[in-house]
């Protein structure tokens, strides 16, 4: 059976003639199936797992029936090998419950994981933080997913028949389990409350300890200098005194809460049968009513006696749920695209506008740009005018609200992602290296065509250092190594360059970059022009700015252009001219 695709484009009554759904609604069609799966086994299950429980009830019933006053041993021996079966029955059921639900929320976190942060990483922002936490929540929910959450609520579905079947006897029955019932859940409620809070105070005394610590650890010549070793480490002392003791207030709540419970299911599984007494010697014909109530009660109170921790649990799958609904908002964008005839390469911005959600005023507003091939453009703005922003428009990571970002013409969010990276090279801010060698860093992680990596290293000027590393290209990138800040932008930027794209967009491409690295950067910049490249790049470094053919100014969120330097189009051949 093939593997099913969960952005596969879904149809269905409901949907509109010939419109796919967004990325959005097929992530949030994954949970939804995934939960629907896990409840219908869990239920189905329970239903058969009640029916086991009852079987083995009814077999303690007909033991005490049959063979107490008989004294039969060939009849108890019958009894006794139905009962070890229904036994066996029960317990593999419930096994096979707890394997299957870990088997879908495993499934589950698999289809929504990867997709997920495809569309996070897309979002304005922060992507990073908000993709880190999505799979924080989808672990959250993998996790309540294979938890007692479900079975409990299958467990609490199921106490109407139970107590229906008590009041078959008689009423007091039912009272009986229903009143403890009700006493367990106020205990459980009461006893998540207090642990709540005593693990908050906990969890903030350790914090405050670990801030003092790192700020300790960032100044350690100072505090060694200044004799303040002893002083801090009496502090230090003293918070992690206070979160021991909450921790241990927290540890002796729950313990007494515990033994609270226990001693509301004992008293009431005992209690049915001073109940059944009574009744009986006020002349109440219960029958095998006061039997079955000891053994049904206990399971009535259960899930009751569970309710706090369910609630709790219930409480940070929601959360979790909501924000990845947040996440997955109407206007998230789409991965699919369109692989559009890229001819030119000429980036065209439009009167594009752009506001954070939910922001009362836009970032960018009404801001048209053109690059033509083989024209270096350069962006300068202080920090926070939306320069990151800008770029990513250009690029399709993000939309506009209102105009457009277009390469030939074609809007770049619509565009197919991979074929889009064919054409236009990125170096983000941040010169991230995914794991792996660099060879396939700078092959964007695909099958490295070693001319094609070797022939873009040597225009980002990373070859000789890379030469230099102990396995070459062959060196495995880690996040505390081996390439200085310096080092990942230039691999970062040979990235960009490989497989030859027409246009370049690049984000403060000289940022960990020396005096000397910034000169080649110039040199590479007029090299690209020559050949025909576009260049649109931000940056505040006085000689990148001097080397474009314009500058412009982004304040206000609107962009004004700027005087070129004297390195600018005195220094570069005119768009379009290639290098002989």
């Amino acid at each position: 059976m093939a593997a099913r695709n969960p952005l596969r484009t879904r149809g269905g009554p409901d949907a509109r003639a010939g419109a796919p759904e967004t990325p959005a609604q097929e992530l949030i069609a994954v949970v939804r199936d995934e939960v629907g799966a896990a409840a219908r086994l869990t239920l189905a299950l329970g239903v058969v797992l009640a029916f086991a429980t009852f079987g083995v009830t009814a077999s303690k019933l007909v033991i005490w029936q049959t063979v107490i006053p008989t004294g039969n041993a060939w009849t108890l021996a019958g009894l006794i090998v139905l009962f070890s079966m229904a036994l066996c029955i029960f317990v593999a059921l419930d096994q096979l419950r707890e394997l299957g639900l870990m088997a879908i929320a495993r499934r589950l976190a698999q289809r929504l994981a990867g997709p997920l942060v495809l569309v996070v990483a897309q979002q304005p922002g922060r992507s990073d933080i908000a993709a880190q936490q999505a799979l924080r929540d989808v672990e959250e929910l993998r996790r309540d997913l294979a938890g007692p959450v479900l079975t409990s609520i299958v467990d609490a579905v199921l106490v109407p028949s139970m107590v229906l079947l008590l009041l078959f006897f008689h009423w007091a029955f039912a009272a009986w389990a229903l009143g403890f019932a009700v006493l367990a859940a106020l205990l459980s409620l009461l006893g998540d409350r207090l642990m709540r809070r005593t693990l908050l105070a906990s969890n903030e005394a350790h914090a405050r300890t670990s801030g003092l610590v790192a700020d300790a650890m960032r100044c350690a010549e100072a505090v060694e200098a200044m004799g303040l070793r002893g002083v801090l480490a009496a502090r230090w002392q003293d918070r992690i005194a206070d979160s021991a003791e909450a921790l241990g207030r927290a540890q002796a709540g729950g313990r007494w809460i515990s033994a609270a419970l226990s001693a509301v299911s004992g008293i009431a599984t005992g209690g049915a049968l001073i109940v059944g007494t009574a009744m009986i010697s006020y002349g109440i014909n219960v029958g095998f009513g006061m039997v079955l109530a000891m053994l049904l009660t206990g399971k009535i109170i259960s899930p009751f006696a569970r309710l706090g921790a369910a609630m709790h649990e219930w409480g940070a799958a929601l959360a979790a749920w909501r924000r990845l609904q947040g996440l997955l908002g109407p206007d998230a964008p789409r991965p699919e695209g369109i692989a559009f005839p890229c001819r030119t390469a000429r980036l065209t911005l439009e009167r594009a506008t752009w506001a954070p959600r939910g922001a009362a005023r836009a970032l960018l507003r009404d801001v048209s740009l053109v690059v033509e091939p083989g024209q270096v453009v350069a962006i300068a703005g202080g920090a926070g005018a939306g320069k990151t922003t800008l770029l990513r428009l250009a690029v399709g990571m993000i939309q506009p609200i209102a105009g457009g970002c277009f390469l030939d013409g074609h809007a770049t969010a619509q565009w197919e992602r991979e074929d889009f990276a064919r054409h236009v090279g990125y170096l983000p801010q941040d010169p991230l290296l995914t794991d792996g060698t660099v060879a396939e860093a700078i092959a964007r992680l695909g099958e490295p065509d070693m001319a094609a990596v070797i022939a873009a290293a040597r225009l980002a000027d990373a070859h000789g250092l890379v030469t230099a590393l102990p396995h070459g290209y062959a060196t495995r990138i880690r996040a505390e190594g081996p390439l200085s800040a310096g080092q990942r932008q230039r691999v970062a930027l040979a990235r960009a360059l490989y497989g030859g794209p027409r246009l370049l967009v690049l984000d403060e491409p000289a940022a960990f970059l020396d005096a000397e690295g910034e000169a080649r950067l110039v040199r590479l910049l007029r090299l690209l022009a020559a050949q025909g490249t576009g260049v649109l790049l931000t940056s505040h470094r006085p000689a990148l700015l001097a080397a474009a053919h314009r500058v412009m100014v982004l304040r206000g969120g609107q962009l004004a252009n700027a005087q070129a330097g004297p390195g600018g189009p005195a220094a570069l051949p005119p768009p379009g001219m290639r290098a002989a």
